[in-house]
């Protein structure tokens, strides 16, 4: 039965070869075939411990302010799922999770999302990001649901597995420089507060946090500098 419903997954994601592509049907086709309202998926690395990483695809707005709140707050169940290589499953954000992601799960639940499930995307022992589910609604993921959301995400790991170990060049443009701006901006307020790199990183999140900003356009005004922090930020 796994075998065959693989095939029929792989059917429906038509016959692409190109890797951005496959991942962007893989997440339409979580919407449409595990009743969620979006899904995204993020590729991580060694920054991940400094909410660091490329977000491929995203199929809707949520997923892509649920993108911006782990960038700010450095936190979340994608993060989660990937540093402890097994799925993070929050079928209502009201009763768990408020203690482990507070600051992203204050600002999900407003913003009108009650149930995220995260997948780590891994092949062997190498981890390679995840692909994240978000409902507007709470509520588990049924049995062939959760058996479905785990054969994408094989064929996700797949596909970025070969794209960025083939002998071409990468194939994913989001991967290049997708945090090129905030390390910019990290490396100038640690020279202008004199603090370290790790620290910085912490003030711009707050700063962004604090006013409801994307992470990107809080580095991109330092970088221009319209803002300047300072120590009492």
């Amino acid at each position: 039965m796994g075998a065959q419903r693989r095939e029929h997954l792989r059917a429906r994601l038509g016959g692409s070869h190109d890797a951005a592509e496959v991942l962007g049907a893989i997440c339409d086709l979580c919407v449409t075939e595990l009743a969620v309202t979006g899904a995204r998926i993020r590729v991580l690395g060694p920054t991940t411990v400094d909410g660091g990483g490329a977000t491929i695809h995203t199929t809707d707005a949520l997923g892509a302010l649920l993108d911006d709140l782990v960038t700010t707050t450095g936190a979340g169940p994608c993060l989660d799922a990937y540093a402890l290589a097994r799925p993070v499953l929050v079928p209502d954000l009201n009763v768990d999770g408020g203690a482990r992601w507070p600051g992203f799960v204050q600002e999900a639940l407003a913003a009108g999302v009650f149930a995220v499930f995260s997948f780590p995307l891994q092949f062997g022992g190498v981890r390679l990001g995840v692909l994240e589910l978000h409902r507007a609604a709470a509520g588990s993921l049924t049995t062939v649901q959760l058996t479905d959301a785990f054969l994408l995400a094989d064929v996700a790991t797949d596909a970025i597995f070969h794209d960025s170990h083939g002998l071409g060049p990468m194939t994913l443009p989001e991967l290049a420089d997708i945090q090129a701006e905030v390390h910019q901006a990290t490396g100038m307020v640690a020279v202008d507060l004199r603090v370290g790199l790790a620290e910085a990183l912490l003030r711009i999140r707050g700063h962004a946090f604090a006013r409801r900003l994307p992470l990107a356009q809080v580095a991109k005004d330092i970088i221009e500098r319209r803002l300047r922090l300072d120590n009492g930020e």
